[in-house]
């Protein structure tokens, strides 16, 4: 168990001869303990760590340095816009103002969320000329298309009640068929009941005769009239008929010539109907005119940020590019004390970040001088690595 503990006990010492090599600051009692290097190795590597820390915190305070020098120059351009006498304002301040109205313009605009697809606003943008005289055309289309089936239906109903009077008539020429039978089979009978009863009787008969013969001269006579209306009346249905099916025929040619059409227009612009084509065409008509109008605006925005900056460099504003993103600091006070909070809390902490980097440096720099102190022998090479890493020994 004790070789175990003595084990964990120098893994110990050595993470915390590493962390004080590391972070001197962060270790400060660690990094105050003399720090065992056995190797001529070790000794090399420690120092050549600490430089490298050494270069690290040099480009971090040269970064710092140069943000702290932009934020400083910043805030000497708000305390010199503070200056700026209200008469002598009045460009600058209408410049930031339509910035602020243009940019909230082209949020709404960039916003805007459409119907349209890329692939037919493509495809209306190359029938941009073309289209808006196609619509009436299309529009009319789909009228007459509907005129057309009403003249279908209408002919469809007109050849069903042909076939009906056609049926109707056939049946009444049968009806007079069967009456002329029944009509024949009476008048032989009559006939012959009076020849039997006048061979038997004795008595004359002509007048039954007469009547007989009457009735059957009268029942041909309807029967042929009759006959006859019928026979005219199925050659009028029979016209009728034939006028039917032409216009039938011609009412179809059309349909489908117009149908042809309106299914090619529909095709080519893939929509369904006139009613989907004109809203996608509303859609485009309106994409291209924000479209034009964001192309408006930021011609506008590109020339009032160009006057902005003229007028703030005329004041002697070094960072003038920087208004045009916080125009309303221009207008509004408040904003403008907010911004220089924000930048006066940035400046601050740049100033912690230098500090901090400079103990960094110094400790790094002391680690080096107490290790070519403590080990004479690694000094040659020691001033050799601060040559490399061009390290004054007296930083």
């Amino acid at each position: 168990m004790g070789f175990f503990n003595i084990f964990s006990g120098k893994k110990k010492k050595s993470k915390e001869m590493d962390e004080a090599a590391v972070d001197p600051i962060d270790n400060k009692k660690e990094a105050k303990r003399p720090i065992k290097l056995n190797t001529q190795s070790e000794r090399l590597g420690y120092i050549k760590e600490n430089c490298e820390l050494i270069i690290e915190c040099r480009r971090q305070m040269e970064e710092a340095k140069a943000e702290y020098q932009a934020v400083t120059s910043y805030l000497t351009d708000m305390q010199r816009i503070d200056m700026i006498p209200q008469e002598q304002r009045e460009i600058l301040e209408d410049s930031a103002r339509k910035i602020i109205n243009l940019a909230k313009e082209r949020g709404k605009l960039q916003s805007k969320s459409t119907i349209l697809t890329d692939r037919h606003y493509h495809l209306f943008e190359r029938y941009e000329l073309q289209l808006p005289k196609e619509l009436p055309i299309i529009k009319e289309g789909e009228k007459y298309q509907a005129i057309i089936q009403q003249d279908i239906q209408h002919l469809v109903k007109e050849r069903q009640s042909l076939d009906d009077e056609q049926d109707d008539i056939i049946s009444r020429q049968s009806f007079l068929k069967g009456i002329a039978i029944t009509t024949s089979v009476i008048v032989i009978l009559l006939f012959a009941v009076f020849v039997l009863l006048s061979n038997y009787s004795k008595i004359s008969f002509t007048i039954p005769f007469l009547l007989t013969v009457l009735m059957g001269m009268a029942s041909v006579l309807y029967i042929f009239m009759e006959a006859r209306k019928n026979h005219s009346s199925i050659r009028m249905v029979q016209m009728k008929q034939n006028r039917q099916i032409m216009l039938m025929n011609k009412v179809k040619i059309k349909s489908v010539n117009n149908r042809n059409y309106l299914e090619y227009t529909y095709s080519k612009y893939m929509v369904d109907n006139f009613d989907q084509l004109k809203l996608y065409w509303e859609e485009y008509v309106k994409v291209k005119d924000e479209s034009r109008r964001y192309q408006s605006n930021t011609e506008l925005l590109e020339f009032y940020n160009t006057e902005l900056v003229r007028e703030l460099k005329k004041f002697g504003i070094a960072d003038s590019e920087i208004w045009i993103y916080q125009p309303t600091a221009i207008l509004d006070n408040k904003e403008m004390v907010e911004v220089r909070h924000r930048l006066n809390i940035r400046r601050q902490k740049l100033r912690e970040r230098i500090d901090t980097n400079t103990k960094q440096k110094e400790e790094a720099m002391s680690a080096i001088q107490k290790t070519m102190k403590v080990y004479p022998d690694c000094e040659e090479e020691a001033q050799r690595l601060l040559r490399r890493y061009r390290i004054q020994s007296q930083e």
